[in-house]
C-alpha cells in the first residue's frame, strides 16, 4: 500500500489507496474507524488524491496526470480515466531517476483547482525528486505550471536533505501556510523517507512558493 489519500466529505471519512498497482477505497464515519472492507475501483495506478468541486462533483487523480469522475458516494467510478496534465519540463541536464509524474494532491482556493505532484522518480540520486505545481479553473485542465517550479527540490548531494518531494499544502492554525514532503537524511538512507515541513507564501497572482 503506498501513498494513501485521506478525505473527509460529507461528514464521512475516505482513504484511497493503491494496493497491487489498483486504486482501492474505505470509509468510516470516525478517522479511528470501524472501517468498511475494501472496494475497488477497477483502475491501474498509483497515488490517489481526491478533490471535491464546489458544485458537489467528486474526482480522483491518479499518477501520470491522469483524473477520473467518482460516483457520489466515493465508491465507484464514472466513466474512463483521462490524461489531462503533461507534469512540468524541468531542465534536460538536471540528474534524475526518471521523469516519473507522481503523487498528485489537490486543493481549491479562491477559484482554482491546485495541483501538487512529485516529479523526478523517489528512488534515484540525491537530486531526482522534486515538488511541481500547476493550476487550472476545472479538475479537467488545462493545466498551468507554476512559473516557480520546481517548489522544493534538492539541488546538490551536499545538501542535508536528499530527494526531497512528494508534497501536500496544508493551512495551520493561524492562517500560515505549509508543504509537508519526503527526504532522506544525507548518510542516513538506511532510515527510509522523513516526514519534513517547509513554510510557504502565497504571491498576489495566485501562485505560492517557498
Amino acid at each position: 500500500v503506498w501513498a494513501p489519500d485521506l478525505v473527509l466529505h460529507e461528514g464521512r471519512y475516505s482513504i484511497y489507496f493503491p494496493a497491487d498497482g489498483v486504486i482501492w477505497v474505505v470509509q468510516a464515519a470516525r478517522p479511528e474507524g470501524p472501517w468498511s472492507e475494501p472496494v475497488c475501483l477497477g483502475v491501474k495506478g498509483i497515488d490517489p488524491g481526491h478533490i471535491a468541486t464546489p458544485e458537489g462533483g467528486r474526482f480522483l487523480f491518479i499518477n501520470g496526470g491522469s483524473v477520473m469522475e467518482l460516483a457520489p458516494d466515493g465508491l465507484s467510478v464514472v466513466g474512463e480515466p483521462r490524461k489531462v496534465y503533461d507534469g512540468w519540463a524541468y531542465p534536460p541536464d538536471w540528474v534524475v531517476e526518471c521523469f516519473c509524474d507522481e503523487s498528485p494532491k489537490l486543493l481549491y482556493k479562491d477559484g482554482y483547482y491546485y495541483l501538487t505532484t512529485a516529479q523526478g522518480g523517489t528512488a534515484g540520486p540525491a537530486t531526482s525528486h522534486m515538488v511541481v505545481s500547476a493550476r487550472s479553473r476545472t479538475p479537467a485542465g488545462p493545466w498551468e505550471n507554476s512559473p516557480h517550479n520546481p517548489i522544493l527540490r534538492t539541488t546538490s548531494r551536499e545538501e542535508p536533505w536528499w530527494s526531497k518531494g512528494h508534497g501536500q499544502l496544508v493551512e495551520g492554525p493561524c492562517g500560515q501556510w505549509y508543504c509537508i514532503l519526503h527526504g532522506i537524511l544525507n548518510g542516513y538512507l538506511s532510515l527510509g523517507r522523513c516526514t519534513l515541513i517547509e513554510p510557504i507564501e502565497w504571491t498576489d497572482d495566485g501562485w505560492f512558493k517557498t
